[in-house]
């Protein structure tokens, strides 16, 4: 039976423009109200606010983010990637024991009926 694959959640930039602008100066209420504006502009769409923080002296960035799952291209992107990585593993390992093969015999050779003591 073959492996079902599970599409996985992506965790992208949203490249929707926000700032802490959207914050400064605004009572609760009219934060809400923005908010809730902006929600009903991307109802279907799982955006969540991210602070960076960078430097040494407390700099700050706001972005948008967003959870969503790959979609196919994504999807058939990250199996190839899967597949190529479980073959080159594989292979690095059939070299490595090929590797360590030649070097028994190498030294099974140099030492063949000799004694340690």
């Amino acid at each position: 039976m073959a492996k079902v694959e599970k599409r996985k959640i992506l965790d992208l930039d949203a490249n929707l423009y926000a700032d802490f602008d959207d914050f400064d100066g605004k009572t609760p209420e009219q934060i809400i109200e923005n908010m809730q504006a902006f929600r009903a502009e991307y109802p279907d769409r799982d955006l969540y606010f991210h602070i960076n923080h960078y430097g040494y002296d407390g700099g700050k960035e706001m972005t948008l983010r967003e959870r969503r799952l790959e979609n196919d291209k994504e999807y058939a992107k990250r199996i190839a990637d899967e597949q190529k990585e479980k073959t080159k593993a594989k292979e690095n390992k059939a070299i490595k024991e090929a590797r360590e093969f030649a070097e028994y015999q190498r030294l099974q050779k140099k030492f063949q009926g000799k004694s340690v003591f």
